[in-house]
């Protein structure tokens, strides 16, 4: 009988489905190296305080309250942008968005604050779920679902005219404060929340998946636009409330203005046009940056228009955008090294390591000798010349282990009884 041992085929078979069978983790999404963002927010905080410092020592430039009345909506319109970003489906209406918020609100405003602030942002909020349905479900791209709802707010605001006369007073000091606080906190807390590596994890089909194409994350791209959408007509609220001027004028906010100015703070923030990737503070010290830079060129009287401030803003967001996809990129390629070199499917050979092949060669030997024993041949003996057995070499007829020194001669020659023992004398 020959014990055969599993041939290559087989082993490597076994192997490939022991590696298929355990979890490798290479379904997991690869974790994003937070250390860059970390780095660049704190260099948005020195040149954000330094600007803000500058403005303050300009004639001009206006009160703290007045830049924190400008600085609110501002935050605001750069978080919707930059949830936005994140969920895959930039939304380029935030600007037209809130001028419309802003419209219904003045127009309101003759029924109570609370019944403004309900119309405001409910129209918003209206706007928001017809935008993610366009996004989410019809999966038409952000911008241009977007594209498409501003031209639209702006084609209404064309042939709308005025609101109505503003019927309530300034925002005061102290809701201008509650204002800017809310909306830092909102930008803080979504920021945070995006940077745990489940969210990331939740994000990265939208990420990799072709515009059109189904990735299963329709519920996030439908949240993340209307959540962008009602931000974006708060802040509308915000300008026309802390804007008011003498004789109660209705004081709308410049649409395309406030898009460019919301889509280079996100991206200066850290926020990646690709998508999944952001900081956590970034996008509020881009918004006091930006806001800082144009009121300080306002302020000093430079000889071109601030609002250039913010398309330079969205070129340097740009290059901010491939910093963060370059120092990510090394990071996805170790971890997916790491992964892959855990795999039970890395462990298989080509060919089976010498021990292996030492090992299989000694159990075939072991296999002839049982072979020949049961076949009533003489495993001992070799008429062929040197042949191995367990590894010991032997010739010819010395094969015989006793009888190799001539000691055991008699006993093995002499005649035997009945009973094995041997018969002298007769």
């Amino acid at each position: 009988m020959k014990f055969d041992p599993p041939s290559r085929e087989e082993t490597t078979l076994i192997r490939t489905d022991a590696g298929k069978s355990a979890p490798s983790g290479d379904d997991e999404a690869p974790s994003d190296r937070m250390a860059v963002h970390v780095v660049w927010e704190i260099g948005l905080l020195l040149l954000a305080g330094g600007v803000l410092f500058a403005v303050s020592q300009t004639d001009g430039a206006g009160s703290w309250t007045d830049l924190f009345a400008a600085l609110a909506p501002i935050v605001m319109l750069a978080s919707a942008m930059a949830v936005s970003l994140r969920v895959g489906a930039v939304n380029l209406a935030v600007g037209p968005i809130a001028l419309l918020a802003a419209w219904m609100f003045v127009d309101a405003s003759g029924s109570g604050a609370v019944m403004a602030l309900g119309v405001g942002l409910g129209v918003a909020a209206f706007v928001g779920i017809v935008l993610a349905t366009l996004t989410a479900w019809l999966r038409a791209p952000g911008w241009a679902a977007s594209g498409a709802v501003g031209g639209a707010i702006g084609l209404w605001a064309g042939s709308a005219g005025d609101p109505s006369t503003f019927m309530l007073s300034d925002l005061p000091g102290t809701g201008v404060l509650a204002a800017l606080g809310g909306a830092v906190g909102v930008s803080l807390f979504f920021g945070f929340v995006g940077a745990f590596s489940g969210v990331r994890k939740r994000l990265a089909p939208i990420r990799e998946t072709p515009a059109g194409e189904r990735h299963g994350r329709g519920g996030l791209v439908f949240f993340g636009v209307l959540l962008s959408s009602t931000l974006a007509g708060a802040a509308g609220v915000v300008t026309a409330w802390t804007g008011v001027p003498e004789g109660g004028a209705a004081a709308l906010p410049d649409p395309i203005l406030l898009t460019v100015v919301a889509l280079g703070a996100a991206l200066v923030g850290g926020t990646s046009l690709m998508g999944r990737r952001g900081g956590v503070c970034g996008t509020v010290f881009a918004a006091a940056l930006v806001l800082g830079l144009m009121r300080l060129a306002e302020g000093r009287g430079w000889s071109f228009d601030p609002s250039w401030i913010a398309l330079v803003a969205i070129v340097a967001g740009f290059l901010v955008t491939r910093l963060v996809e370059v120092m990510n990129t090394a990071d996805e390629n170790e971890t997916a090294s790491t992964r892959r070199a855990g795999s039970v499917a890395d462990l298989r050979e080509d060919d089976p390591p010498p021990a292996e092949r030492e090992r299989t060669e000694t159990l075939d030997d072991f296999d002839e000798d049982f072979a020949g024993l049961g076949s009533g041949r003489d495993p001992w003996s070799n008429t062929g010349g040197m042949r191995t057995t367990g590894g010991i070499p032997k010739q010819g007829a010395a094969a015989d282990p006793f009888g190799a020194s001539g000691v055991f001669d008699d006993l093995r020659d002499s005649p035997r009884d009945g009973f094995g023992s041997p018969r002298h004398g007769r």
